[in-house]
């Protein structure tokens, strides 16, 4: 079923990445987007979200907002449009620099974004060479992610499944060999990326595996080991046999969520102090176990063990809507990405409830990019 409705935005807006407005921030939740014939359960609406760069599904186009290298008047999406008029369902994929390609969910193609001259940029089916590492295989490429230090992963399909890691992304669409190769029976169907970590989530009994760079152990979520080194993508113990559905992740945060709507997250808590010169995250994984011991990953519990609906997380900030539809953050608020106005820099490690403009309507969607935080709200209940 398809619908009506429409996105607001808080955060980060230097390069217009919401709104154009002449505004370096939004502090409080403003309407960026009126959206037609959306599919919601199905349309990814917030289609892409980076540091510098937006891209919206309306239901009839994509809209790309803020900075991709090029004037974003001038991107063209005609090649990811379907036969029947539609955005075509699939991942945009990005970095500091902006958004970069689009993967489509039904064939595994990869567009290019490239500059034809004049500020003329368009999406370009990407035709890999003979010799190159994905035409050697012969696999249809399932997910995409590009990590805080460049490197991209790609997930392979169900027949002989795996997941390669490419230096960055001009290795992948050469002639490169991956720097990392993982055969793997644990068929991917989600795949998101930290700033050294790539995080996967199975078809098969939901786990989640994660894989990266040693220096960084806690975004594992999982001691490494000989056996299990850092770099080989290895089940999180704490999370094994629990039913995961959704992964997301920002740069030192990465949060899981169950099927029966907990909600667990790990990660490194080294990053830039803020105003009360703490991690933003430092009082979320700081829970030991029943042995005193530091816990790899933690179960979290928001206001008085609510049910957990959805989750997002961008860079110093986190974001769940409750199975109730109450909306709540935790984290930085120093760019206005909670949406807590000006003078609010930070929970103080607490969770914060969050209102928006016009709560009478259902809040379909959450998502967040670095510095921001969206709401997508519409006519009709999810699924």
């Amino acid at each position: 079923m398809t619908s009506c409705g429409k996105v607001l935005a808080a955060g980060f807006n230097l390069h217009s990445q919401l709104k154009r407005c002449g505004a370096e921030s939004l502090r409080h939740f403003a309407q960026i987007q009126t959206l037609h014939r959306v599919d919601f359960g199905k349309d990814r609406v917030i289609a892409c979200a980076l540091w510098s760069a937006t891209i919206i599904n309306t239901g009839r186009l994509f809209v790309h907002r803020g900075v991709s290298g090029t004037d974003p008047d001038q991107i063209h999406f005609d090649e990811l449009i379907d036969t029947e008029g539609r955005p075509k369902r699939g991942v945009f994929f990005g970095d500091v620099s902006g958004v970069r390609g689009f993967l489509d969910d039904e064939t595994g193609d990869l567009y290019i974004l490239q500059d034809g001259g004049n500020n003329d940029a368009r999406f370009i089916n990407h035709a890999f060479p003979a010799d190159a590492f994905l035409s050697r295989a012969g696999k249809k490429i399932v997910a995409i992610a590009i990590a805080g230090n460049m490197q991209v992963c790609i997930a392979l399909c169900k027949k002989n499944p795996g997941v390669f890691v490419f230096s960055n992304l001009d290795s992948l669409l050469q002639n490169s060999n991956p720097v990392e190769s993982n055969n793997s029976h644990n068929v991917v169907k989600g795949l998101v990326a930290s700033s050294t970590i790539f995080t996967t989530l199975g078809h098969q009994q939901a786990r989640v595996e994660t894989f990266g760079d040693p220096r960084y152990p806690a975004l594992l979520g999982r001691t490494p080991s000989t056996q299990f080194p850092a770099s080989h993508p290895t089940v999180i113990t704490a999370l094994d046999g629990i039913k995961i559905a959704k992964i997301a992740a920002g740069t030192w945060l990465i949060a899981a969520l169950s099927h029966q709507k907990d909600l667990y997250v790990w990660g490194h808590t080294l990053q830039q102090p803020v105003a009360d010169d703490h991690s933003c995250f430092e009082h979320l994984l700081d829970t030991n176990g029943p042995d005193g011991t530091p816990e790899d990953v933690h179960l979290i519990d928001i206001a008085d063990g609510q049910d957990i609906e959805d989750v997002a997380v961008g860079d110093e900030h986190l974001v769940v809507l409750t199975t109730t539809g109450e909306l709540w953050g935790y984290g930085s608020n120093d760019c206005g990405q909670l949406g807590l106005g000006r003078d609010v820099k930070t929970t103080q490690g607490k969770w914060v409830k969050i209102y928006i403009p016009d709560p009478i309507e259902k809040i379909q969607d959450i998502a967040a990019g670095p510095l921001n935080t969206f709401v997508v709200v519409g006519c009709h209940a999810r699924g």
